[in-house]
């Protein structure tokens, strides 16, 4: 029940009380039945304690000694001090004592989730874990042999926690049912044994029972001879094939009830094992005791060891429900999950390290249906290790699950990865992070088929989604309206907790800004609604968003994320993508380094052009009066023919030149430079030039001419030094075409 303050008893006459003036505490009297501690506060909040005495008094000698994490002394009144719960959930150890030593209590306290279905979701995804990898270990081609023993040497909170598993197996109906349908349909496996019948009865004989004929003795006489036979024995044994029940598979059976049974009854005399603990523990005790008093267990032998590649186990009725109850039971004190300390350890109900492996199946589950494959990998995520079989999933350890297929109209490889880390790297073309290392929870890549990851990585061709799994997250975590500095304060408060709201939201920005080829970050929690995904421009990517997976309703919440990946998948397929046209556009403006250009130049919004990009003709004059007509008309005329000295050959850099730099033939240092009026040159025909009163007409065929303006150029380029002089020795008098730096080849030494 909520109160507005916790009393806990230390010592004679001594408590050590918690109090909040916003924040609710539970006294929970059931908390045993869930192996916790009765003493509840929540996450994400900050507490004050004290000692005090029974009389109100302040108990100046007595101190709290705890986790750093979670734990503040004041600095000024030892006995003082702060609880901040931040992200914690599950049992926290705390030690109560006097300043001489005298008296010391252990005091366990337990931080329960916000989230009031949190003991649900904890159950449901671990059974949903269990489930996966129940069927990957069902999946490795090898049988695997496993010995099987309870240790009862494990912590003793290890233990409760298994009993509080043990209990919710045996009372859920599915563990009844699947008892009744083995006993109703069982394995069965036919036997040979040796009867002993009377000759008379026998009416075929093989040579096992010619040769008893022979030997044997106990004989009757027969009238007559049989050869040189003048007696029969007067019984054989006889072989006979009967239906026994006494298989591996009954056995398993029965070795998980009884050990269920033994587990039960040993805790039951555990020196800390309370009164209404004992009456839990009768209870089901009782039900075990019932099930193996069934006469059908009678005759069925004890296990010693059996294989996991049994077809019955993986896929009989019954026998695969109670291999998974033994491999929750198993799996619960991280017998065979390496990772599974993170959720158990010390007293802790990690739930929400619980939900990011959980996030995990549910993700590949996604991947895996949408880009229709079984991942390569996946198989490397169960272990043969001897005396156990491993669950190769740990937080902060990265696991690669991969695979190539085709998709649409590509050719595409995808990787998942989690908890992959993108170290700081400062070279463009390999992966990583251009700031610091980053980790998300979950990275989905895909790139070309016919390429490697590094390939892509230096082509700008992969594509990097991060999704991170946050099971304390809020649903509001997306505000619908801009925030004051009221609320910006609260949340920098809450972030100073661990409670996430708009800061997962901030960190979603981190992933896809500072990780190289990132083209999106969103977060995976146990909301209740989907926020539609925010999208960068005007495709699904690049982008940021959250999706909604609650344990026990992700059936409904799936085909929304599913949604989501398809999608990215048709971007892929479309050849013309933005992402794709502004990839390629980064890669080929970052993949070598351009000489700086500090002259002056107009602004780009005018131009939409930069000065690296516009290609300028420099040609000549020969006369005032052809000048006086180019000004006049607006026009210059370029010979295209090879025939005779000054003619060009058609090319793109004259059909996309931006602007004319002219000098005069007698002397080059006299220039001037024109702007181009129209996108492109005509070309036209000699007779055509005549027409136009071209001066100084060569007698050519055809002719680009382009109009031209001196009053178009803008202020930025006039009187500008051209330094040609090198440039016309090298490319002679003919019209050439250079880039507009060019023409200042020292420009880079006169930043301004």
């Amino acid at each position: 029940m909520p109160v507005n303050k916790l009393e806990i008893p230390v010592g004679r006459d001594v408590f050590l009380r918690i109090y909040s003036k916003t924040s609710s505490m539970h006294i929970v009297d059931d908390a045993i039945d869930h192996g916790e501690s009765r003493w509840q506060l929540e996450e994400g909040t900050d507490y004050n304690y004290e000692f005090i005495n029974k009389d109100g008094t302040e108990a100046l000698d007595w101190h709290l000694n705890g986790p750093t994490s979670l734990h503040e002394k004041d600095p000024l009144h030892s006995s003082h001090g702060r609880i901040k719960t931040g992200n914690f959930v599950g049992t926290s150890h705390f030690s109560a004592f006097r300043k001489d030593e005298s008296s010391s209590v252990s005091v366990d306290i337990e931080i329960r989730s916000v989230k009031t279905s949190y003991r649900e979701d904890y159950q449901k995804m671990l059974e949903d874990i269990v489930e996966s990898y129940t069927d990957l270990v069902m999946q490795q081609g090898a049988p695997v042999t496993q010995k099987f023993d309870i240790d009862y040497d494990a912590p003793q909170r290890t233990l409760y926690q298994k009993f509080s598993f043990v209990k919710s197996i045996i009372e859920n109906e599915i563990f009844d049912e699947s008892i009744h349908k083995i006993v109703l349909n069982p394995v069965r496996k036919w036997e040979e044994t040796l009867e002993e019948r009377h000759i008379e009865s026998i009416r075929r004989v093989s040579r096992k029972e010619i040769r008893q004929i022979v030997s044997r003795n106990d004989r009757v006489p027969i009238s007559g001879r049989i050869g040189p036979l003048s007696s029969l024995p007067r019984y054989l044994n006889v072989a006979k094939k009967i239906d026994s029940l006494d298989t591996t598979e009954n056995q398993f059976v029965k070795f998980v009830l009884s050990s269920f049974y033994s587990f039960c009854s040993n805790l039951s005399s555990k020196k800390n094992a309370g009164e209404q603990l004992k009456r839990e523990i009768k209870v089901i005790c009782s039900i075990l005791f019932k099930y193996l008093n069934d006469g059908f267990f009678k005759g069925i032998s004890n296990l010693s060891h059996f294989n996991l590649g049994s077809p019955a186990l993986q896929r009989k009725e019954g026998y695969r429900e109670i291999l998974q109850a033994w491999l929750m039971f198993d799996l619960s004190a991280k017998l065979a999950w390496s990772g599974g300390d993170r959720v158990y350890d010390a007293g802790k109900k990690n739930v929400a390290v619980l939900y990011e492996y959980w996030v995990f199946f549910k993700l590949l589950e996604c991947v895996s249906d949408v880009f229709k494959i079984t991942p390569v990998g996946k198989k490397e995520l169960v272990k043969d290790e001897g005396d156990s079989i491993n669950l190769c999933l740990c937080q902060g350890k990265t696991t690669m699950i991969h695979g190539s297929t085709h998709v649409g109209n590509r050719l595409l490889n995808v990787n998942l990865s989690y908890n992959r880390v993108f170290n700081q790297a400062s070279q463009i073309e390999k992966s990583g992070s251009w700031t610091e290392s980053m980790r998300p929870d979950y990275t989905l890549s895909i790139w070309p088929g016919e390429m490697t990851d590094k390939e892509a990585e230096s082509k700008d061709t992969i594509v990097h989604i991060h999704f991170d799994a946050k099971y304390r997250i809020q649903n509001n975590i997306f505000s619908e309206k801009d925030l004051d500095d009221d609320d910006l304060q609260v949340e920098k408060e809450n972030q100073e907790v661990g409670v996430y709201k708009r800061a997962d939201l901030l960190k979603m920005h981190a992933y896809k800004d500072a990780i190289r080829r990132s083209s999106g970050a969103y977060i995976l929690y146990p909301g209740e609604k989907n926020r539609k995904p925010f999208i960068g421009f005007n495709e699904i990517i690049p982008g940021l968003g959250a999706f909604c997976l609650n344990p026990g309703h992700e059936s409904e919440q799936i085909p929304a994320l599913k949604q989501f990946i398809t999608e990215v998948v048709e971007n892929f397929n479309n050849r013309i993508s933005q992402r794709e046209k502004a990839a390629m556009a980064l890669h080929e403006i970052y993949s070598e380094e351009s000489d700086p250009f500090y002259d002056p130049f107009p602004e780009l919004f005018n131009s939409a052009l930069f000065p690296d990009t516009i290609g300028v003709i420099v040609a000549s004059f020969s006369s005032k009066k052809q000048l006086h007509w180019i000004k006049e008309n607006k026009k210059y005329a370029i010979c295209l023919e090879n025939t005779n000295t000054g003619k060009i050959g058609l090319d793109d850099v004259f059909l996309n030149a931006r602007y004319l730099l002219l000098y005069d033939q007698k002397d080059i240092t006299s220039l001037r430079i024109l702007k181009m009026t129209k996108n492109r040159p005509d070309i036209i025909t000699k007779e055509g030039v005549r027409k136009m009163n071209y001066p100084s007409l060569p007698s050519d065929q055809l002719y680009l001419v382009y109009d031209v303006s001196e009053d178009a150029v803008e202020p930025e380029l006039k009187d500008r030094p051209w330094l040609i002089e090198q440039l016309i020795q090298e490319k002679g008098n003919k019209p050439f075409v250079v880039k507009y730096t060019n023409l200042f080849p020292n420009n880079q030494h006169r930043k301004h």
